[in-house]
């Protein structure tokens, strides 16, 4: 006689009935939840069983290609395994099926049919490439929280992206991305990518601060051995330079950061969902041991299951430098990590950069080969010695446009930096431009063309089916006037008109120079600017329409003083105090007889390390 396992049974029939179901409705298997049943999804292109090699590539840094041609995207080397292609407005717009990057931040200069050929030849490598969402400059209004998910996941899918990476940094740095509202946020962004972009299917990755799942006053974990109230024990110094990064230090300034601990709260409600951390291991001041912020979010991975990659920088980082990263030191990086996790890596902003016979490239060689089990010292002597990989050319059934008889195959993109000849060809914006005569540097051609001006514009080299053209699109600004004054800490409210005649706007940029303050993709155009030093300034607005063309404003020339004699009353206010003196958002201090006011804190630094800390509101009278 047959004993029946009435338990047994029960479970034999629902694994013959999940069997039958598979081919139905595969999604359904994962609400039937036991331990002995089903493992957890895991995601195929981010899992594999090999180190991360990834590295930033701007996608203003491509050189023009179409059809089989290689370009600098499509001739990356294959020691590369992922790349960031950087940046998509947050806020973008995207029709699906359009393959126009008009509208979605992406700055090639050539269209989305030939873009998505570059990201295929990439895949012909075995590179992912996870298109970059944000950046420092595209968080910098309101605007960017109007995400519309659904088309960030159409590009993604018409390009063949991978998937993508929130690159979050509010208002363009790191100051305030531990506020309540910024880690909601940031939460919200893989509740919201992920419910249409599945595991398994799409990589969802970010980049935040390299401080971001260490210990900090404004967000911690106690459980963490990297906690707060364990930084004396995890670096083994004093808090003599807790919050002065500018002091040669091993890593406890690491725990003074405002930025520090931002991420812990946003892996424990979404680190299930999360792909891959490629943390930015850089900007963190003089802290030299910098693998204690890569075994913090180890820590984390351990129990979500993501990849981790520790970013570094070539050639030096932006704030100082305090810390240079070299061959050796990315070669000991890589060996901490390889010894902790086999499967996480490297990551370096950003790609392309070369200097003193050194390159990023070398850099992440050196990382590639010490993941793999190379020696230190022969991956250092190796470092610049890796196989090139010069794109092979493909087919064109997607749609490219590699004979479009345009005449743009082979001319170079225009420079900033370059004066250029008469007969001088460039690509500019997915428009062919020919020099009439001396063309100074540093004024695109749209900005000095027309009448007796030296840039004619060419053609269109996406090359219509119609043979026609496409009318530039045209902008003004209509306030402030030029002439008008106004003081250090005023808003001024920047307004322009914007038109197209042949097409729509889609977004207004605002400059200050050459600097980028603003856009907006909305009529009435407008952006609010607050100045933090007296001088002369040149204010100007480009508008882009449907196409990618684009033209810019003449300049309104305005003037900021410190009020009618030049300079501030400093009366009353303190002189600014080393640690363990700690300054907050809205403390006014004088330094070296210049008046500084606080943007954020705890704030430790001393005034003049950079205006997203203290602003600089003018010079004592």
């Amino acid at each position: 006689m047959i004993k029946l396992d009435l338990k047994r049974m029960t479970w034999m029939l629902l694994c013959l009935s999940i069997i039958s179901l598979w081919a139905c409705n595969k999604e359904e298997i994962t609400a039937v939840q036991s331990e002995e049943q089903i493992a957890p999804v895991t995601n195929y292109a981010v899992t594999s069983d090999e180190p991360v090699v990834l590295g930033y590539f701007p996608s203003w840094s491509e050189s023009w290609a179409s059809g089989n041609s290689g370009s600098k995207l499509r001739d990356m080397p294959e020691h590369v395994t992922h790349v960031f292609l950087a940046f998509a407005r947050p806020n973008m717009r995207y029709e699906k099926g359009s393959y126009s990057l008009s509208g979605t931040g992406v700055q090639t200069p050539y269209n989305g049919a030939t873009l998505k050929e570059s990201v295929d030849a990439l895949h012909s490598k075995g590179i992912k490439v996870i298109l970059s969402v944000g950046g420092e400059t595209y968080w910098g209004s309101s605007a960017a929280y109007d995400i519309e998910y659904g088309q960030i996941k159409d590009f993604v899918d018409d390009m063949g992206f991978d998937g993508i990476d929130w690159d979050f940094e509010p208002s363009g740095s790191f100051a305030n991305i531990g506020s309540p509202e910024n880690v909601n946020r940031f939460i919200e962004f893989f509740n919201n990518s992920r419910a249409i972009m599945p595991k398994g299917e799409y990589i969802l990755a970010c980049a935040p601060a390299g401080v971001g799942a260490l210990g900090g006053q404004n967000n911690n974990d106690p459980q963490s051995p990297f906690a707060y109230s364990k930084r004396n024990e995890v670096t083994g110094e004093s808090d003599a330079n807790l919050y002065n990064a500018t002091q040669p230090n091993e890593a406890i300034s690491l725990f003074g950061f405002g930025a520090t601990g931002h991420m812990i709260p946003v892996m424990q409600a979404v680190g299930d969902k999360i792909d891959l951390i490629a943390f930015q291991g850089y900007n963190t001041g003089a802290a030299s041991r910098r693998s204690i912020m890569y075994d913090a979010y180890r820590y984390y991975a351990d129990q979500y299951g993501f990849k981790v990659v520790a970013g570094t920088h070539f050639p030096d980082e932006p704030w100082g430098p305090y810390f240079e990263y070299t061959y050796d030191n990315v070669a000991s990086l890589s060996s901490h990590i390889a010894a902790q996790n086999p499967n996480d890596g490297i990551m370096i902003w950003q790609l392309l950069l070369e200097e003193g016979g050194q390159s990023a490239y070398g850099y992440l060689h050196v990382a590639s080969q010490v993941l793999n089990g190379t020696s230190e010292q022969q991956a250092i002597a190796n470092a610049e010695n890796y196989p090139e990989s010069p794109y092979g050319g493909g087919g064109d059934d997607d749609g490219g446009d590699d004979d479009d008889g345009t005449g743009c195959d082979g001319a170079p993109q225009w420079s900033s930096g370059l004066t250029y000849t008469a007969g001088s060809e460039v690509v500019y914006q997915g428009e062919l431009w020919r020099a009439q005569w001396w063309a100074d540097a540093g004024i695109s051609p749209p900005d000095n063309s027309g009448p007796g001006k030296p840039w004619l514009f060419v053609t269109n080299c996406d090359g219509d089916d119609d043979g026609g053209t496409n009318e530039q699109p045209t902008t003004s600004l209509t306030s402030p006037a030029t002439g008008s004054e106004f003081e250090v800490g005023s808003t001024i409210t920047i307004t322009a008109t914007a038109s197209d005649i042949d097409g729509t706007v889609a977004s207004v940029s605002f400059y200050v120079g050459n600097t980028l303050i603003g856009e907006d993709t909305s009529s009435p155009y407008a952006i609010d600017w607050t100045p933090a030093a007296s001088g002369s300034y040149n204010l100007s607005s480009q508008v882009t329409d449907n196409e990618g063309a684009s033209s810019s404003s003449a300049t309104v020339s305005v003037t900021i003083s410190n009020g009618d004699t030049g300079t501030v009353d400093c009366a009353g206010v303190p002189q600014w105090e080393a640690y363990p003196t700690v300054y907050n958002t809205g403390d006014r201090v004088v330094y070296n007889g210049v008046l500084y006011e606080a943007q954020t804190g705890p704030l430790w630094v001393e005034p003049g390390s950079g205006e997203h800390w203290w602003q600089t509101i003018g010079t004592c009278d």
